[in-house]
């Protein structure tokens, strides 16, 4: 909720304007400024009904898909007095006023879609956020386990799926290329998802049969948006999965030998693909960058083994290293790692406050909330604010900087249409811009960052939080061990700049 500039400027009304900002921060429309990247907007114009406005907006806050919503009110009107009323009219009271109840799957959409996954040879769910509630991930296990089909998380913004399951067929975000487990799909379930795929690196089989289950099917809010499927249904993933799990077990067919003979074949080829992937994962893990430097994959094995016995709560705003960190967090419970879900960077410092007060109301104080960021999104989170007003309301929390000098992803999205940049910049690679004035590509793109920022010493005099810098693998175990230390025992922030290889 924000206020407006007054309505009236001669005194006509309580609030009227008496300072020259007034007229200085007067626009035509303050809401559409944000009106495209909200659920809800409108302006309280009298005392008389701000409280069914207010209960209005809770409703679309909290009703899936959720978002945020805004409201203004000019200073007269806030100003404005109105009587107490003895008794709340139905429209003013909360309890009358709620949020949508979550929706299933009608009988015949349970019956069709059970169906198919029971005659299906290798199907495969695709999610970006199922475990955006815990019965959504709780569920989504319980189907996956039960007719063993592997699991895709394309773009997640939570954790759906335990990384440990030989069933989990990993993250993808940009590139990466075709997935295997995409292309010899027969079924495809794409539960809550806002970009199950990118065609133009990877996409199912032209025969596939594909299913839609979303709280937002049609992508509301988006202009540009396809997915052709079989069928589509508006529903809460939680409760729907929990309908289908049920519907699947009722069934003759899940007892018949060709289904089990099915299943025992997807085992074995799901489990030869697991260690597969696990085998390079772990190879990651044990190497450093070219020139030495750490790696994200190896400071990651160091932080999971640092924090064995804890449960963490990350935040996932890495950009070009989304994927290192899902990857190599190996996580397994729900609401392990969250992400923004937005197109802009610079969440994970707010975020970390809110997390942590979250955690602390639900009588979570020892879970450990991480904030994994890269050294130009940390500038975006406007740290200056963040760590004094994690000081203020005392919501101590570890973050991880990965600094490769600069921002990776425009760079990245430039090379994937100009290839041919990638290889004059390799050309030159070894020479020196003192001496014959090459410079590298991501100076000539103007997205390095160099100098590079003393982190540390803002997050210490905003909000006097503990720092260190990580550059050598032998330091790593004690740097991530008094962070957290630090965070739990000693009630402050923390930072870990982690040193790797530059853009």
């Amino acid at each position: 909720m924000a206020g407006t500039v007054p309505m009236t400027q001669e005194g006509e009304l309580r609030g009227s304007r008496n300072e020259y900002i007034h007229w200085i921060q007067d626009v035509p429309d303050q809401r559409a400024i944000v009106r495209q990247y909200m659920r809800y907007e409108h302006e309280i114009r009298t005392p008389h009904n701000a409280k069914q406005i207010v209960l209005r907006s809770l409703q679309f806050a909290t009703s899936s898909p959720q978002g945020p919503v805004y409201l203004i009110a000019a200073r007269e009107t806030l100003e404005a007095e109105a009587a107490q009323e003895a008794k709340l009219k139905p429209s003013q009271n909360p309890s009358m006023n709620t949020a949508l109840e979550p929706t299933g799957l009608s009988p015949n959409a349970l019956n069709e879609l059970s169906e198919v996954l029971l005659g299906a040879s290798r199907p495969l769910i695709v999610t970006s956020y199922c475990g955006r509630s815990g019965e959504g991930f709780r569920a989504l296990k319980d189907l996956a386990e039960l007719l063993t089909i592997p699991v895709h998380e394309n773009a997640p913004i939570y954790n759906n799926f335990s990384t440990t399951s030989f069933l989990h067929q990993g993250h993808q975000w940009n590139g990466g290329g075709q997935l295997p487990a995409l292309a010899e799909a027969d079924v495809v379930v794409v539960i809550d998802s806002d970009v199950p795929w990118i065609t133009a690196q990877s996409k199912p089989n032209e025969s596939a049969k594909i299913y839609h289950l979303d709280c937002d099917p049609l992508k509301e809010g988006t202009t540009l948006w396809t997915l052709p499927c079989e069928k589509r249904w508006k529903c809460d993933s939680g409760f729907a999965l929990r309908q289908l799990v049920d519907t699947i077990v009722s069934k003759n067919q899940i007892r018949t030998q060709e289904l089990q003979q099915r299943i025992e074949a997807r085992i074995a080829s799901l489990k030869e693909r697991f260690e597969a992937r696990r085998a390079r994962l772990n190879k990651a893990e044990s190497s450093l960058g070219p020139s030495g430097r750490l790696t994200v994959p190896y400071f990651m094995a160091h932080l999971r083994s640092a924090c064995s016995g804890l449960h963490v709560v990350g935040l996932n705003e890495s950009t070009t290293n989304l994927g290192n960190v899902a990857d190599h967090l190996r996580h397994s419970e729900s609401h392990t790692l969250i992400g923004s879900g937005g197109g802009a960077l610079g969440w994970y410092s707010g975020a970390a406050v809110g997390a942590t007060l979250a955690l602390r109301s639900a009588g979570r104080e020892d879970d450990l909330v991480v904030a994994f960021t890269g050294d130009g999104t940390w500038l975006f989170g406007v740290p200056s604010c963040a760590y004094w007003m994690a000081k203020k309301y005392e919501t101590p929390y570890l973050t991880i900087i990965w600094n490769n000098g600069g921002w990776s992803s425009p760079k990245n999205a430039c090379l994937r249409i100009h290839p041919e940049l990638g290889q004059t910049a390799s050309n030159a690679r070894g020479k020196s811009s003192s001496t014959d004035g090459v410079s590298s590509l991501a100076e000539r793109l103007m997205v390095g960052i160099d100098p590079s920022p003393a982190f540390g010493k803002i997050a210490e005099g905003a909000g006097g939080a503990w720092w260190r810098i990580a550059t050598r693998p032998e330091e790593v175990d004690e740097i991530c061990r008094e962070a957290i230390n630090v965070v739990r025992k000693e009630k402050r922030c923390a930072v870990i700049e982690v040193v790797i290889d530059k853009i």
